[in-house]
């Protein structure tokens, strides 16, 4: 049991996230016991969880809610979790966020203030295992800047901001700003070079249990979206299937889901084609028919952000590929090229390439359970010939022209490769395509573009059960500070 499980589950009391909360205390008794000890050393007033004994315990299921404890303990324990939400959330808290293993820790000393609360991770981060599971709200904002760890989560109710530590002088101004009683929220809103990417993958509008999904991704997206904080237009990247078939009804709901997202999101939305975009119950569609889809909803190959320097690259592997499994070919390639060639100065420009199927094989997240047969020799054998059809020509080309950032989708799992120079990512399914036992995820990711460096900074991919059988799952991912290549 570590430091930021026990302050997470004490903040998603505090933000009133009662099935995560709930889920912790259902547990195991052990957690509840460390959990009293926690909140007795930092001085936080909850009688009620003293109370409940291990016979008490044995009666709790994971399916309880907070009222339900309520008549195991003939007490109000529902009552005292909002009280307890009442007496925080309008009071500011500063959590230290300690940084990865490989780096300088610092030692901290916090001073007393009155309604400013201080809290310590005591235990660093490894870079390589970045999973956190029902964070509560405000930690969103720590996770979105662990490129910039070790530092200060700094929150109160819906306002958040993290500053980076340095140096001890660093500590040494927080304190003053606090004596001050100055905005640290304007103090520390320094992000102005932050732009932001979500991408969204295999949608397969049409169909009629996608529909659940489709509702928890607007959900999800109307709690993330306020939360990326930028100067800069959101920009949504769809690597395919966003329809089960390319019919005129689902191309209409193609249509007005992109239309929501630029008008609920203010989002600038690039699409491009993904196999089941194309195909008709299975079959290749007619030329004539695949030209018409191409045109209503691809438009163009070449993408030019010009105030952010950006080049987005929307390549077709559906056209010479065959059912599920994609192609390039070397024509594409070609035109690519003399697209590009055309753009004044492109070395100034981040090239960035969206494809559907996936390049390199992919494999399922640990927390996923494999099933059998996905272990069988003659399994692994299927699953790589699922890749592009002509993947080493395609790395070929990227790392001719330098390419550091390739978005995908096709396989329903989500994915962060770094092969050489370039980073392959892939999102899962947006609306619910990973299948586990009773829940069923959807998943997207959030991706951070620092504009000034002209990089990408943090990845975040999210699992969201729609059964809520299980916890909301975020995993971040840092693209390295590598020069190698660059200028090669």
């Amino acid at each position: 049991m570590r430091d930021i499980d026990f302050i997470n589950t004490f903040f998603n009391i505090v933000y009133q996230n009662e099935l995560a909360y709930m889920r912790d205390f259902t547990s195991s008794y052990e957690y509840i016991q460390a959990f009293c000890k926690w909140l007795e050393d930092h001085q936080i007033p909850c009688t009620v969880l003293k109370t409940i004994t291990k016979e008490n315990f044995m009666m709790f299921s994971k399916k309880m809610m907070a009222e339900d404890i309520d008549y195991i303990l003939h007490n109000k324990f529902s009552k005292s979790m909002q009280e307890l939400s009442d007496q925080y959330i309008d009071q500011t808290h500063i959590l230290y966020i300690p940084g990865f293993q490989d780096e300088q820790q610092f030692s901290i000393d916090f001073l007393k203030y009155q309604d400013v609360n201080f809290y310590t991770i005591k235990e660093s981060f490894l870079r390589s295992d970045l999973s956190f599971f029902d964070p509560f709200p405000a930690f969103f904002c720590a996770m979105n800047h662990a490129d910039l760890w070790p530092g200060f989560l700094i929150f109160q109710h819906e306002k958040q901001v993290f500053k980076p530590l340095r140096s001890k002088d660093e500590l040494s101004e927080l304190f003053k700003h606090i004596e001050n009683h100055e905005d640290l929220f304007k103090v520390y809103n320094d992000y102005e070079n932050d732009s932001y990417f979500i991408q969204l993958s295999d949608l397969h509008l049409g169909q009629n249990k996608r529909q659940k999904g489709l509702m928890q991704l607007y959900n999800s997206l109307d709690y993330i979206v306020p939360l990326l904080k930028s100067k800069e237009k959101l920009k949504v990247l769809i690597t395919g299937d966003l329809m089960e078939s390319p019919n005129r009804k689902n191309m209409y709901l193609a249509n007005d889901f992109m239309n929501r997202l630029k008008k609920q999101y203010k989002a600038d939305v690039t699409f491009i084609l993904g196999n089941h975009d194309v195909i008709v119950h299975g079959f290749n569609m007619a030329r004539n028919q695949k030209s018409k889809v191409i045109a209503y909803l691809l438009g163009e190959s070449i993408k030019v952000i010009e105030d952010e320097k950006i080049i987005l690259i929307k390549m077709d592997t559906t056209s010479e590929g065959n059912l599920a499994r994609g192609k390039v070919g070397h024509r594409q390639l070609n035109e690519i090229d003399d697209e590009l060639e055309a753009i004044d100065h492109l070395e100034d420009y981040t090239l960035i390439l969206m494809l559907h199927h996936h390049v390199y094989p992919i494999s399922k997240a640990q927390f996923i359970k494999t099933k059998w047969h996905e272990k069988t020799f003659i399994n692994r054998i299927v699953e790589t010939s699922k890749v592009l059809m002509d993947a080493p020509d395609l790395i070929q080309w990227i790392e001719k022209k330098h390419i550091r950032y390739i978005f995908h989708g096709h396989k329903h799992l989500p994915f962060f490769r770094k092969e050489n120079y370039a980073y392959y990512i892939g999102a899962g399914s947006a609306t619910g395509g990973l299948k586990e036992s009773k829940s069923r995820y959807i998943s997207y990711n959030v991706v951070k573009y620092n504009r000034f460096d002209q990089k990408m900074k943090t990845c975040m991919i999210f699992y969201d059960d729609k059964a809520k059988a299980e916890r909301q799952r975020v995993e971040v991912y840092l693209f390295e500070e590598d020069v190698e290549n660059e200028n090669s």
